[in-house]
């Protein structure tokens, strides 16, 4: 961990916003606390109250930092289900520069509007091509799960599966040997996007089939 910061003169909203996206990338296993960050940069705890009003804010400014570069323009120019694949690598692309990040925001409520602003577009493509509403945010819920997990595989080690040498995994280990190239998890991401956008698909194909029938029953 870097050694505290000296007192800064002057201490604003945004410092105080790097300052605690500075202090996750420092400690990415460790708890956030106001303490904490106040050492981080110099100050005592109450001084920054002076500035934001409790730490859910922080760690919501933090949010829509990270998020500020997923792009969901898609859905005003693609279907459906490309646009929710483009959201999903886009998504991937901007976690992907702060993998730390992802303990902390999975585990508190999302407020951030930047991204409540993203999911308000999302649930009005999905309802316009038919998803029931009881489905929508279970969809994009599905997709942020996946991504997320990907993103700390994409910062993984090449070769996470390591049996050992004595061990007897012959199939697997002529599965893995050869597993070294860099794009590993970036390949694993694809077919896994595939695997879901196609399921999603097929889904929304049947839930319509379902409705076609029952409007033809008497």
């Amino acid at each position: 961990m870097k050694p505290p910061r000296a007192v800064r003169a002057h201490i604003t909203e945004e410092r105080i916003v790097e300052a605690a996206l500075e202090l996750i990338h420092d400690e990415p296993s460790g708890t956030f606390t106001l303490s904490k960050l106040a050492k981080h940069l110099g100050i005592s705890a109450p001084t920054i109250y002076s500035h934001v009003p409790n730490k859910q804010y922080i760690i919501e400014r933090v949010r829509s930092r990270v998020v500020a570069d997923i792009d969901c323009s898609s859905f005003e120019t693609k279907p459906w289900d490309a646009a929710l694949a483009d959201w999903a690598r886009s998504y991937a692309d901007a976690f992907a520069k702060h993998p730390e990040t992802i303990p902390l925001l999975t585990t508190n409520p999302v407020q951030a509007p930047e991204l409540i602003a993203q999911y308000e577009v999302i649930a009005r493509s999905l309802l316009q091509v038919g998803w029931p509403p009881g489905e929508i945010v279970a969809v994009f819920t599905v997709v942020e799960s996946f991504v997320l997990g990907s993103v700390l595989d994409l910062v993984a080690p090449v070769q996470m599966v390591q049996p050992a040498a004595d061990g007897d995994y012959p199939v697997l280990r002529s599965l893995i040997e050869d597993e070294t190239d860099a794009l590993r998890a970036k390949q694993t991401f694809e077919l896994g996007l595939e695997t879901l956008i196609v399921g999603f698909t097929d889904r929304l194909e049947s839930l319509r089939a379902g409705d076609a029938r029952r409007s033809l029953e008497p």
